[in-house]
């Protein structure tokens, strides 16, 4: 009993430091201690903490990898040689140390949120967006998952996804100030823009368009099937625009989301029990993406029979 006594009032100790900001002298503290007792965990992870926030980052790393040897089950302590393993761009070896994090705990938000940094940094998007996807869900009251899959949005030049994910994080987390930094950009960039977003990436000019000359030539048609005809194009191209709005949406915000599930089950196998619903879920989406292209397309050949019987003059 007297030698945990000794080892809470050490930690009690270092945890004052810590509050006064006096990292050095907590520093010397923990490593005389750990001298003495080297299977302290709680002191073990506190040099880390203190190293970490000293900036001292390969003395960080080395004394959370002391760490994952003495608690290999200690989820906390994989997340933050992960955290640890980013900052010294080490992606890679943190993409393992995370998932070995995610093993020990499927619900750590922080893991999540730092597998997501790793994977953004080797250029695994779509999986890195599923990772800050899952930390959100896990923790909706983090802001750094929000920032960061917002800032992807903005690289993917999907403004419109950008500033929605950023104001779900604002609404979560209304003191951060970062948040409302970069959703301010996010809407600056979509609103200043003049180009719209369109499906797979590809970008349409509307001002373009609008000035667009449309070649025309005149018909002699009476007052009246003059404006019968525009009423029937006009009702056409109202039924085309009904079934091609929905196309961006189920693209974006559905099918791609799924695409992500099923890509981080095939990649993680503690997760293929979330597979079913979710394949479910994109063959529902594609049937759907069926049904407004068929709709689109019929609406679009009746237009092209209508204004083709109209050039041949019948």
């Amino acid at each position: 009993m007297a030698e945990e006594k000794k080892v809470s009032v050490i930690v009690g100790q270092v945890r004052r430091l810590l509050h006064k900001k006096k990292t050095a002298n907590a520093i010397v503290v923990l490593i005389a201690h750990l001298e003495e007792h080297p299977d302290d965990q709680d002191a073990q992870e506190l040099l880390g903490v203190c190293h970490f926030r000293s900036k001292h980052y390969d003395a960080a790393l080395s004394a959370f990898q002391d760490l994952t040897r003495l608690a290999p089950n200690y989820a906390a302590g994989w997340v933050n040689l992960g955290a640890v393993q980013n900052l010294l761009e080490d992606h890679q070896g943190a993409a393992k140390t995370l998932s070995k994090a995610l093993k020990k705990d499927r619900k750590n938000a922080s893991a999540h949120y730092n597998l997501g940094i790793a994977q953004k940094s080797l250029k695994m998007n779509s999986m890195a967006i599923a990772s800050y996807r899952e930390a959100i869900k896990l923790a909706p009251d983090m802001p750094e998952p929000y920032t960061n899959l917002g800032n992807m949005y903005v690289d993917m030049k999907s403004l419109s996804q950008a500033v929605k994910c950023l104001e779900e994080g604002l609404k979560n987390c209304p003191k951060s100030a970062k948040l409302a930094a970069v959703l301010a950009r996010a809407k600056e960039l979509k609103e200043g823009r003049r180009l719209n977003e369109a499906p797979l990436g590809r970008l349409v000019d509307e001002e373009e368009l609008a000035n667009r000359q449309i070649r025309t030539e005149k018909r002699k048609l009476t007052s009246v099937q003059r404006n019968e005809e525009r009423d029937s194009l006009r009702d056409l191209t109202k039924t085309a625009r009904h079934f091609t709005k929905p196309f961006v949406p189920l693209l974006g915000e559905a099918l791609h989301h799924q695409l992500h599930v099923l890509q981080l089950a095939a990649a993680q196998g503690d997760t293929r029990n979330e597979a079913p619903a979710a394949f479910d879920q994109m063959v529902e989406t594609i049937r759907e993406l069926d049904r407004v292209r068929h709709g689109a397309s019929e609406a679009t050949a009746e237009m092209k029979a209508q204004l083709g019987k109209a050039e041949s003059g019948a």
